[in-house]
């Protein structure tokens, strides 16, 4: 006989990630609070905060005096509970954060790879994890996982298109199974303009937003769609490729082989090559501030790239709008963020779409992640794996029990 439905461990894996989520948002919150904020029972709110505090993921921050009674114990996320790593690779650099569950970055390495072989990629994510724990004084077994994030598309954990780098050999690795058995720690696998998009929903510009589009502003232009406060990764899990919504038909010719594509207007690499045609596509944190450097100069090949970037990035805002109609467009990516409060500045006003008639939510808002976006982007994968609540968690046709 089978018992199917709603499994009972499923909801209390929901019910707990509903709590971790409230006191995220909400923090700091009284179990009276809590118990309000989520429509739970008291008993089971006293329950999962049992557990969470003895996991050590919550505690107590203080307490709140009031007019009668005992004074309320409010509770927090508590930054020691766990440890994530984020990790982003792109254009020979590699960058590795350590982040504890608040959101806090604990340690930053980065680095110029002279090789770009798998092997010799993941051996060194291998070995700088592993000294960041050593030197941090963090126990593996308080690490909830690693995210990692490159410039391309993955279907069924394999490399499916690379942006604006070709690495030869890495399009067949199981790029996740591999790295999780170099590192003996759960791995997750993301493009770095959904990474980012997480990241904002976490810890950033979309903490209030269930609804929004991230727009990535990188060597090229990528996307990250949230519906529903889920990441939406489409059918064939190839969403976000805003970087080839046609903003100028007939413009120039893009390596999707269509023309006029925002990429081709809007990306760093172009802002770069404005300043130096020169330029390859690698981008640093030195390239990054010459750009700002520009900015502050008004060098003229920059206020020419950001007049470009915005006429075509306010085209693809108002195409966004109209056919997802979410609550705010966030704008983000690597640039610094001076260049990218310019940016905002010339691509407002914005043409009247059709969903444009909120006023108390601006329609475009500046991420606050900054440069390293794509690791700290990584960094939350696990955190939002192991906090937000899914409903699917509730609908699982699962075998309870078996007689």
């Amino acid at each position: 006989m089978k018992l199917l439905g709603a499994n009972m461990d499923h909801a209390k894996r929901f019910n707990r990630r509903v709590v971790l989520e409230t006191i995220r948002l909400q923090a700091p919150l009284s179990r009276a609070e809590i118990t309000r904020a989520t429509g739970l029972a008291p008993q089971t709110i006293s329950n999962i905060i049992a557990e969470l505090s003895e996991a050590g993921l919550v505690r107590s921050v203080n307490r709140r005096s009031g007019a009668r009674g005992q004074p309320a114990v409010e509770l927090d996320i508590n930054p020691d509970g766990g440890f994530t790593f984020g990790v982003s690779f792109s254009h020979g650099v590699l960058l590795v954060i350590l982040t504890d569950v608040a959101g806090g970055v604990r340690d930053r390495v980065e680095i110029d790879l002279p090789s770009l072989a798998p092997d010799a990629v993941l051996d060194r994510i291998a070995r700088t994890v592993a000294e960041m724990l050593t030197r941090q004084n963090v126990a593996r077994s308080r690490v909830w996982g690693v995210g990692l994030v490159i410039p391309a598309i993955f279907q069924d954990d394999h490399l499916v298109a690379l942006g604006e780098t070709a690495l030869p050999g890495w399009k067949d690795l199981p790029l996740r199974q591999s790295l999780q058995n170099k590192l003996e720690l759960p791995v997750l696998i993301e493009n770095d303009a959904t990474a980012a998009a997480i990241g904002e929903r976490l810890y950033g510009a979309g903490k209030s937003l269930t609804d929004f589009a991230y727009i990535y502003v990188g060597a090229g232009i990528g996307g990250g769609l949230f519906l529903r406060g889920q990441p939406y990764r489409g059918g064939y899990g190839k969403s976000g490729e805003i970087g080839h919504l046609v903003t100028d038909t007939g413009g120039r010719p893009c390596t999707c082989g269509n023309r006029g594509c925002l990429e081709r207007y809007a990306s760093v690499s172009l802002a770069l090559k404005a300043l130096d045609e020169s330029h390859e596509d690698v981008i640093r944190h030195d390239d990054l501030d010459r750009i700002a450097a520009a900015l502050a100069s008004a060098d003229p090949r920059l206020l020419t790239w950001l007049d470009e970037a915005a006429a075509s990035l306010r085209q693809a805002i108002v195409m966004i709008e109209n056919m997802l109609d979410p609550q705010a467009v966030v704008l983000g990516g690597v640039l610094p963020q001076p260049v990218l409060t310019a940016l905002i500045a010339r691509i407002l006003p914005l043409p009247r779409s059709v969903s444009s008639n909120n006023e108390d939510t601006p329609r475009i808002i500046a991420a606050e992640m900054g440069p390293d976006t794509p690791a700290l982007g990584a960094a939350t994968l696990p955190v939002f794996d192991g906090m937000s609540p899914e409903l699917s968690l509730l609908f699982k046709q699962d075998v309870v029990e078996r007689i």
